[in-house]
């Protein structure tokens, strides 16, 4: 693919006022309060067509884990002598000033992990008050994940075109075509039940509630939710202890609240000896 052609594309078809920076990270994870960037790459679409592009590893001063190595690829080694975050953030901050924002769940993961890091590093964060577009949300909503959806999307309308939709039996009749479509389509599918119930429902072995919203990292107890997604209970009820108050008072499990009311009384979960419900 060429990018500047892809771009000029683009701004042929939407109207900008300011350039808009198309960005994507890869990360140690997907907390942005623990995960830190390990790449950053940006291509930056001007009003008048223009494209200037930029890219580079980043030191994220931490192990890389398995699972993030697993995906990208990037390996301590690589970063090792690749400037940090902090290092970067008169560059990355110029890039993104007085721009708008683009990139795929852009909105959900590389806006968020972004802000972290400018918090971390004691800058303001430059997008702030940026539009975002966000292809992966188009994506969802131009493609309906209803069932008449996925009949379009996977071409089995055949012997459908007077099926009632909502109409229970017609429903079942459309699901099972739809199951049948997939599993034809994508040959890497598990062949049995079990081993797809396990490959849609994947049990994290580190969660400590049932639902997963806090799990073990590196041995302590960890959020996976909200704007504190990746820090630990101790230093919530050290630091921020609003945070922990909410959860009391929002939609959580009863098993989640009571771990929380523990660690605002000053009592952890201790690994191997919490259970998930």
């Amino acid at each position: 693919m060429n990018v500047e052609r892809l771009a000029q594309e683009l701004a042929a078809h939407l109207v900008l006022t300011r350039p808009l920076v198309c960005v994507d990270l890869e990360a140690t994870g997907v907390w942005p309060g623990h995960d830190r960037i390990v790449q950053i790459a940006a291509a930056s679409i001007f009003p008048d067509g223009s494209v200037s592009t930029w890219s580079s590893l980043v030191n994220p001063e931490q192990p890389m884990p398995p699972a993030a190595l697993a995906i990208h690829g990037i390996t301590d080694a690589m970063v090792a002598s690749a400037p940090t975050f902090a290092q970067l953030t008169q560059t990355v901050g110029a890039l993104l000033s007085e721009c708008d924002l683009t990139g795929y769940n852009v909105a959900r993961f590389d806006r968020r992990l972004l802000a972290a890091e400018f918090h971390r590093a004691g800058v303001e964060d430059p997008t702030v008050g940026a539009f975002v577009i966000d292809a992966y949300t188009i994506f969802v909503r131009q493609e309906p994940r209803s069932l008449d959806g996925a009949l379009r999307f996977y071409g089995v309308e055949a012997g459908q075109a007077h099926r009632q939709a909502h109409d229970a039996s017609s429903d079942v009749e459309a699901t099972v075509a739809v199951l049948a479509a997939q599993l034809n389509t994508y040959s890497d599918l598990p062949k049995t039940v079990a081993e797809l119930h396990d490959w849609l429902y994947p049990i994290d072995p580190n969660r400590i509630d049932a639902d997963g919203k806090l799990v073990w990292r590196d041995g302590v107890a960890t959020v996976t939710f909200g704007a504190q997604a990746g820090t630990s209970l101790a230093d919530l009820a050290a630091g921020d202890r609003s945070f922990l108050e909410w959860v009391l008072r929002k939609d959580f499990s009863d098993e989640v609240k009571a771990i929380v009311r523990d660690a605002l009384a000053g009592r952890f979960p201790v690994m191997g000896k919490a259970k998930s419900g």
